[in-house]
């Protein structure tokens, strides 16, 4: 979350760097957040694992550019999928 964003502006031109941030915050960010919701799902001791990834994601994309209000709302709606797919697994793990 932190290093991929940073790298995308170090190396890339400056025409592509906006597309490829625009695709990493709509789908590389929020499949990363699920992934990791499944994964702190799976392990009671992980379940600050997608508060810690939407906070990266507000680090990262805040030395970029301001924190703006925007970045809030996605940095909640990634701490949302997070804890959603983190609570899916749990239940689902606790049926079986």
């Amino acid at each position: 979350m932190v290093a991929l964003p940073l790298i995308t502006i170090f190396l890339l031109g400056s025409d592509d760097i906006l597309g490829i941030l625009f695709l990493l915050l709509l789908i590389l960010n929020p499949i990363a957040s699920i992934v990791i919701g499944i994964i702190s799902g799976g392990q009671k001791v992980l379940w600050y694992l997608p508060v810690i990834n939407s906070a990266l994601y507000l680090l990262s994309y805040g030395i970029m550019v301001a924190v703006d209000v925007t970045l809030i709302i996605s940095a909640a709606v990634y701490i949302a999928l997070g804890l959603a797919a983190a609570y899916i697994t749990k239940v689902i793990k606790s049926k079986k």
